[in-house]
């Protein structure tokens, strides 16, 4: 067991790694899946994505579960990592959110087959992957939002691009190296998850405008969501209070007043 002490020091010793500069294109800590430029994330994430898809829902659901157990594992360190860094929330109901995500988000038993059959012969419905999927998280639950995210898109078949909120950008790089190494564990591919070492406007511009990401998903206020329903592309928002809401490209998102 860790005493205070000796987590505090651990803390401390993960943040001062984790200075602006290191990064898969650095020279220092070399987080997996974390990258000095939006493009070279986006396009790590396309290769991992075309292995993600060709693996068996068995193989997902190891990547998954073992997320799970590391997210247990460094559940108290993120938690003190988040509040450190963001100045926000307390150790002890951060470690129930990384316990609680760990427990209870939905994985690959969500992902179901469908078949019936009738006079106009048989249907069936298998679910697929969007594939690379783009992704805007907040400084409030930064780790929570970017390990959630990944289980749920992983089981699908998805990689993620996380523009990370500048204000947490440490404890969430450190969730989306967990991520990868918990998939390299088990034998899947690295880069399921990516980020950069400096998210700004313009990565999230990046993010957002280009060709290889096929859906948005944001996690913020009011104002993060409707940029990311505004761009066009399929988007999933959730923040201010406001229940999730899928938009597809017909949506007329613009005209939406926000109270």
């Amino acid at each position: 067991m860790v005493n205070e002490a000796q987590l505090q020091d651990i803390v401390k010793k993960v943040l001062l790694q984790l200075q602006p500069g290191t990064g898969n294109s650095g020279d220092s800590t070399k987080l997996s899946g974390v990258f000095e430029d939006m493009n070279e994330a986006i396009n790590a994430s396309k290769k991992a994505q075309a292995v993600m898809q060709k693996l068996s829902m068995d193989c997902r659901e190891k990547i998954i579960s073992n997320i799970r157990k590391k997210t247990i594992e460094n559940a108290e360190i993120m938690a003190k990592m988040g509040v450190e860094e963001t100045g926000m929330g307390n150790v002890g109901h951060k470690i129930l959110k990384h316990q609680l995500l760990a427990e209870k988000t939905p994985g690959t038993e969500d992902i179901t087959t469908t078949a019936w059959s009738g006079d106009r012969g048989l249907t069936l419905i298998e679910m697929g992957p969007f594939g690379v999927i783009g992704a805007i998280t907040p400084c409030t639950n930064p780790s929570e939002t970017i390990l959630c995210n990944s289980i749920g898109m992983i089981a699908g078949g998805n990689t993620v691009v996380f523009n990370p909120h500048p204000a947490a950008i440490k404890v969430s790089n450190f969730a989306v190296n967990l991520v990868n190494e918990a998939s390299i564990e088990v034998g899947g591919p690295a880069n399921v998850a990516v980020s950069v070492t400096k998210p700004t406007m313009a990565t999230s511009d990046i993010m957002l405008k280009h060709k290889d990401i096929h859906l948005i998903v944001a996690t913020g206020g009011p104002g993060v969501v409707t940029t990311v329903l505004s761009s066009g592309k399929r988007g999933i928002g959730a923040g201010a209070g406001n229940p999730p809401v899928l938009v597809d490209e017909t949506a007329d998102i613009k005209k939406r007043q926000w109270i």
